[in-house]
C-alpha cells in the first residue's frame, strides 16, 4: 500500500483548503488506489471517505473506477444497514415486551453524535447491555428468535443466527444471511440491603430513529464507552481507524456541551478510565487535529506517563496505516502503561506466540450437508495458518522494535 495515499485520505478529515486536498489526491493513479482498497475497507474509512469527497466536492480528484467502486459499496452498505435495522427493531421489541432491563450499545445509537448517517458505518453486529439478573431471560428470547450461543467471555456472550458459512471479504458491504449479536452483562450491587442495578441503567435515555423508540446510554456513558473501546483495541493487535475518527466526531459534535464534559469530569475519577480517556484523546488529536479540546480531556492527556505519550508519538502512524490483522507493537504500550517490566514479561511471551488454537470463525448449523461442512473446515484451516503467519512475522518485527524502544525509554529517563 502507498502510505502517501493513505496519508492523503486521512488529511481530508482535517481542516485544509479544498485545492490542497485535490492536488494531493489527484496525484495517485488507479493502480495506487487499488493497492489501498484493503486498507480503506479494513480501516472502516471507505464510506466516510466517500462522504467527505462529496462534502468537499472532490469526486473528480480520484479515478472514475475508484469512485464507482466506493459508490457501489455505499449502496450495498445502505441495504445491509436497512436489514440490520429490521433485526434491531425485532430484538428491541421482544426485549421491551418481556420488560428486560437493557440498553442498546454502539451501532444505531451513535447517530448523530458520532456519524450523521448510520449507513456510513460498516457494522457487523448488534450490541446490547443487559442486567445480569436478566441474563437467562435474554438468552431465552434470543433463542426463540433463532440465535444460538457462539462464544462467551467473562461478561459477554456472542450469539449467531442464519447460517454457519463464513462471509467472503469481497462481500464486506453486502447484506449477509448470518446475524450476530453481542450481549454484555452488567452486574448489580447491594447497598443498605437494596439490590441496585449498574449506574448506567439509572442514567439511560430514550432515543428515536426511523419510528422506533429504544433505550440507550447517556451521552456521558456513550463517550466513556467510545474511549474505553478505543483504548482496549489500542492495547491489542488491531484498531480500526474509523474508531479514532468517530471518537473525534463525538468530541467535535459535543464540544460546546459544558454539562456533558462536567459529567465526564465526575465520571473519570477512576485512574484506568482517566488513562483510557487520555490515551484515546491524544491519539485522536494527533491523527485528526481536534479543533477544540474540552478542559477535562486536556487534563487527562497531561496526566499520561511520558512513556505512553512517546508510544503514541512514535507508533500512532503504525495504528493508522497497518493492514489487518495489525501488529504486536501494542505490547510496548502495555509495558508503558504498566511500568512493571517483570510483571509484563511472562504475559508478553504468551502473546508473542500463543500455544492455543485460534477461536472458531464459523458456527455450525443443524442439517448441514457435507459440502458446507468441508467449506467450513477449509475456512478454519486457512484461518489457522493466517494467524500462525501473523504471529511469526509480527513477533519478529516486535523483537526488532523492542530494542529500539528500550533505547528510546532510556533517553526519555536520562
Amino acid at each position: 500500500m502507498d502510505h502517501q495515499l493513505a496519508e492523503a485520505v486521512i488529511a481530508t478529515f482535517r481542516e485544509a483548503e479544498t485545492e490542497v486536498h485535490y492536488d494531493r489526491l489527484s496525484g495517485f493513479d488507479y493502480r495506487a488506489w487499488v493497492g489501498a482498497y484493503s486498507w480503506l475497507d479494513a480501516s472502516g474509512l471507505a464510506l466516510y471517505f466517500l462522504d467527505r469527497l462529496r462534502t468537499l466536492r472532490l469526486e473528480a480528484a480520484i479515478p472514475n473506477r475508484v469512485l464507482r467502486r466506493l459508490e457501489e459499496n455505499a449502496i450495498d452498505n445502505r441495504e445491509k444497514n436497512a436489514r440490520m435495522f429490521e433485526e434491531f427493531v425485532r430484538i428491541n421489541l421482544e426485549f421491551q415486551a418481556k420488560a428486560l432491563s437493557y440498553v442498546n450499545l454502539k451501532g444505531f445509537t451513535l447517530v448523530p453524535g458520532v456519524c450523521s448517517d448510520a449507513a456510513l458505518r460498516c457494522q457487523f453486529d448488534l450490541d446490547f447491555l443487559v442486567a445480569r439478573s436478566d441474563a437467562s431471560n435474554c438468552e431465552r428470547i434470543l433463542g426463540k428468535l433463532g440465535y444460538s450461543l457462539a462464544g462467551e467471555g467473562k461478561n459477554v456472550k456472542e450469539f449467531k443466527a442464519g447460517g454457519g458459512q463464513l462471509p467472503s471479504i469481497r462481500d464486506l458491504y453486502k447484506a449477509k444471511p448470518q446475524q450476530s449479536v453481542e450481549v454484555h452483562f452488567a452486574d448489580s450491587c447491594e447497598q443498605n440491603g437494596i439490590r441496585l442495578e449498574d449506574d448506567r441503567f439509572s442514567r439511560k435515555q430514550s432515543q428515536s430513529w426511523n419510528g422506533l423508540e429504544f433505550p440507550t446510554l447517556s451521552d456521558c456513558d456513550k463517550f466513556l464507552g467510545l474511549a474505553l473501546h478505543l483504548f482496549q483495541h489500542l492495547k491489542g493487535e488491531w484498531t480500526r481507524v474509523s474508531w479514532i475518527l468517530e471518537f473525534a466526531n463525538f468530541i467535535n459534535f459535543h464540544s460546546a456541551d459544558e454539562a456533558l464534559w462536567l459529567d465526564v469530569k465526575h465520571a473519570t475519577y477512576n485512574p484506568e478510565v482517566r488513562a483510557a480517556v487520555g490515551v484515546a484523546t491524544l491519539i485522536t488529536d494527533q491523527c485528526f487535529d481536534i479543533s477544540h479540546l474540552p478542559d477535562v480531556l486536556t487534563s487527562a492527556v497531561r496526566e499520561l506517563p511520558p512513556s505512553v505519550c512517546l508510544w503514541i508519538e512514535r507508533y500512532g502512524d503504525n495504528v493508522l496505516f497497518s493492514l489487518f490483522p495489525g501488529t504486536k507493537l501494542y505490547l510496548l504500550l502495555q509495558q508503558a502503561l504498566s511500568g512493571d517490566e517483570d510483571l509484563q514479561l511472562h504475559a508478553r511471551r504468551k502473546k508473542l506466540l500463543p500455544l492455543h488454537r485460534p477461536p472458531k470463525i464459523v458456527t455450525p448449523c443443524r442439517d448441514e450437508d457435507l459440502s458446507l461442512r468441508l467449506k467450513q473446515l477449509r475456512s478454519e484451516v486457512n484461518y489457522f495458518f493466517f494467524r500462525l503467519w501473523f504471529h511469526i512475522t509480527q513477533g519478529l518485527s516486535y523483537l526488532i522494535e523492542a530494542s529500539r524502544w528500550k533505547r528510546n525509554i532510556a533517553s526519555l529517563q536520562g
